[in-house]
């Protein structure tokens, strides 16, 4: 198999683990069991997948906001800060222009798989909150 086509799925199997196990988590934390009325099974189902699914998500926002350098100025001025305040500490005398330019070549690309799985890991959540809203 073509070594990008296992990266890909890779990315996707760790990120549905993740979220799977956050499930899991959640349901336990809710002592959900399947004798339960419906009616709180669907909300601990909706809940078990809502969580997981909007994390992820959110992560993605975080991640593409990093890729775009919104941080970079925070980054910068804390690096300078700590230049100054801690002693031993020798940053470097790189002005802010530089550093942009630095740090967008080292950008990371290929986090779209967050965006897709957790918008997929929603979509039981949509299901689960229309059973328990319609019942």
């Amino acid at each position: 198999m073509n070594e990008k086509l296992i990266s890909y799925i890779k990315k996707y199997v760790i990120s549905f683990a993740i979220m799977g196990i956050a499930s899991f988590f959640v349901l336990f934390l809710r002592d959900s069991k399947l004798t339960d009325a419906p009616e709180v099974l669907y909300l601990n189902l909706a809940d078990a997948f809502t969580i997981p699914g909007m994390i992820i998500l959110m992560v993605g926002v975080l991640v593409w906001l990093s890729t775009q350098g919104t941080f970079d100025m925070l980054a910068y001025g804390f690096k300078r800060g700590a230049g100054s305040i801690i002693p031993g500490y020798r940053g470097t005398d790189e002005k802010f222009y530089d550093y942009k330019v630095r740090m967008d070549q080292k950008r990371p690309s290929g986090y779209c798989f967050l965006f897709i799985s957790g918008g997929i890991y929603l979509l039981p959540a949509i299901v689960f909150n229309v059973l328990y809203y319609t019942l």
